[in-house]
């Protein structure tokens, strides 16, 4: 151990300091910050011969919980998000990565960055939160609609691809059209849509899912509201409900 010390001592120039916390392991004092200028919470322990973890000992979360709690499956999506595109684990809070002698240095600049980035999730705009709409709501059907046989990106005027649903069912043999809503602009392709469906003659069901319906301008509201079928207030109404009204267009 006492040679992988002495390693990152000479990589950082003398700009770490490095402290025996218990027997086996030593906290790692670099000048890397969160945004509130706490330093950044990073240890290390010996894995095996040349093998060695970085971890913050569930440090990170623990702070961010004192003023942000991650307490619904957005905001774990986005922490989850976070680890993977870092190639960063987590077991019962602790987040780590497993380095070597050869990539010490790199790896220690990487998960210190990322700690600073899960500390930093309270600043995060609602927007970034808002990205994963899209992914939150084919994740659900994937996982627990197959019984109804959804089909992705549907045109349903094959030569107007302009015109695009986001999902299709087909419980009784009509279709039922499904758009996800998360802004006005999606609104009003949802709305358009369905009027050149009836225009088109189709016999089908028009349903939208909203990210936040009372987020859309009133207008919108109203036109979307006066042409689908069935609406989705919010992704959380349509996986508590989708199934039982995919059910009752069975019969």
């Amino acid at each position: 151990m006492n040679d992988i010390l002495t390693y990152i001592k000479s990589d950082f120039n003398g700009r770490i300091s490095i402290k025996e916390k218990r027997p086996g392991v030593y906290q790692l004092l670099l000048p890397i910050y969160h945004e509130d200028g706490d330093m950044v919470d990073l240890f290390i322990t010996q894995k095996d011969e040349n093998k060695y973890t970085l971890c913050d000992f569930g440090l990170t979360l623990q702070r961010l919980s004192y003023t942000y709690d991650i307490d619904t499956e957005n905001k774990e999506s986005i922490l989850q998000k976070i680890l993977a595109e870092n190639g960063l684990l987590e077991d019962d809070g602790n987040i780590y990565l497993d380095t070597s002698t050869d990539t010490i240095y790199t790896n220690i600049m990487h998960i210190t960055q990322a700690f600073a980035k899960i500390g930093s999730m309270r600043y995060f705009k609602r927007e970034s939160i808002e990205n994963l709409f899209y992914e939150l709501l084919d994740e659900f059907i994937v996982k627990e609609l197959q019984e109804f046989k959804p089909q992705k990106k549907v045109l349903p005027i094959p030569n107007r691809d302009d015109l695009e649903a986001d999902y299709s069912f087909s419980p009784n043999g009509r279709p039922i059209y499904l758009f996800g809503v998360k802004d006005v602009a999606k609104a009003r392709l949802a709305t358009i849509s369905c009027l050149e469906y009836r225009m088109e003659k189709l016999n089908f069901r028009g349903w939208v899912v909203n990210e936040d319906f009372e987020k859309l301008p009133k207008k919108d509201r109203s036109r979307l509201t006066n042409t689908i079928d069935k609406q989705f207030t919010s992704l959380d109404e349509f996986k508590a409900s989708a199934a039982a009204f995919l059910e009752r267009e069975r019969k």
